[in-house]
C-alpha cells in the first residue's frame, strides 16, 4: 500500500526542492495584469508603463484598450487546459513582443525619448525571455 501522495513528485524519503518556478503562470498573470490594466484604466497604464498623460484625444484610450485586450486573450491561452493551444500562445506571444521591439526601435528612430528602452524593450525583451522558458516547460510536460 502506498503512502505517498498522489500529487507528490518526488519519490519518498527523497528531499524536496521546494516550489518549483512556473514561467507560463508568471507569464500568464503578468499578461493578464498589463492587459486588465490597459482594459481598465488606460491612463493609469500609461502611467505605470511611463508613457505619461494620455491626454484628452480618445483614440489614444482606444488604442491603449485594444493593446490590453491583446494581452489579456493571450493570458486566458496561457490557462488552456490543452497543450498545443499553450504552446502556439507562448510562440504568438513571443512573435508579438518581438514586434513590440521592433515598433519601439522605430519610435526611437523617429525621435521618442530613450526612456522607451527601460519600459517596452525590456518589458518585452523580459515577455520574451518567459516564452522561452515557457516553452522548455511545455516540451518538458511533453515528454514526460
Amino acid at each position: 500500500m502506498s503512502t505517498a501522495s498522489p500529487t507528490a513528485t518526488a519519490p519518498a524519503g527523497t528531499p524536496s526542492s521546494g516550489p518549483s518556478f512556473d514561467a507560463r503562470t508568471v507569464f500568464s498573470v503578468l499578461r493578464a495584469f498589463v492587459g486588465l490594466l490597459s482594459w481598465v484604466s488606460p491612463s493609469a497604464s500609461w502611467t505605470v508603463f511611463g508613457v505619461g498623460a494620455i491626454g484628452a484625444d480618445s483614440r489614444n484610450s482606444l488604442l491603449t484598450r485594444l493593446f490590453g485586450v491583446r494581452e489579456f486573450a493571450l493570458a486566458a491561452a496561457l490557462q488552456s487546459p490543452e497543450q498545443a493551444v499553450r504552446v502556439a500562445a507562448l510562440r504568438t506571444g513571443i512573435v508579438v513582443d518581438g514586434a513590440d521591439i521592433a515598433a519601439s526601435l522605430l519610435a526611437l528612430r523617429k525621435g521618442s525619448p530613450r526612456w522607451i528602452w527601460l519600459t517596452f524593450v525590456a518589458g518585452a525583451s523580459a515577455f520574451i525571455g518567459l516564452g522561452v522558458a515557457g516553452l522548455a516547460e511545455e516540451r518538458r510536460k511533453g515528454s514526460a
